[in-house]
């Protein structure tokens, strides 16, 4: 990450322009629970659920909202298949709530490219943007955005779980956080 932000640090000053600012924070979830069908490629009735209540989670964590609430929201996109609607739909109600598009411009394992998206976007500097994502390239998109190490593979039984990363310089720092524990039934 640090030789690829100095290189692109260089050529802009070279042609005139000031380095890239990176966003104050990128969080990264995972797509919320699945269903029991491994072939249903939605969300099931608790991931459903868990979509919906991200909207007051995002509008009242402190962790959230101390650099402002998301100015861009990304999912992966839908495969051939139709796998990544899971992201998309994780999402939707929080984008709907901040009127935002749901951006879906690369598959789960296109990380790098999404990260060089984020990363070198004026408009996202010193803001929030949010990120929904397979958890299996979370780590590798962690990795791609800075933090030194890569964060541990992510479980496949856990939906509760997400990272913030922030910028000091040049240097990413991620924090975990854990959404609130949900007691309804399915």
């Amino acid at each position: 990450m640090f030789s690829a932000l100095l290189c692109f640090s260089l050529a802009s000053t070279a042609l005139g322009q000031s380095p890239a600012t990176p966003p104050a924070q990128i969080i990264l979830i995972r797509h919320a629970e699945e269903p029991r069908d491994k072939h249903n490629p939605h969300l099931s009735n608790r991931g459903v659920k868990r979509a919906d209540r991200l909207v007051s989670f995002f509008g009242t964590d402190t962790l959230m909202t101390r650099f402002g609430l998301p100015v861009a929201v990304f999912a992966t996109r839908t495969t051939n298949d139709g796998f990544g609607q899971r992201t998309q739909e994780t999402v939707a109600p929080l984008a709907q709530h901040l009127h935002l598009p749901v951006q879906t411009p690369f598959l789960s394992r296109q990380y790098a490219a999404l990260a060089g998206l984020i990363l070198r976007t004026p408009g996202y500097a010193g803001k929030t943007v949010l990120v929904c994502w397979t958890h299996s390239s979370l780590p590798q998109l962690a990795g791609a955005l800075g933090v030194r190490p890569r964060p541990h593979n992510w479980k496949d039984t856990v939906y509760d779980q997400g990272y913030v990363i922030t910028y000091a310089g040049e240097r990413a720092k991620l924090e975990k956080f854990r959404f609130p524990a949900w007691t309804g039934r399915e």
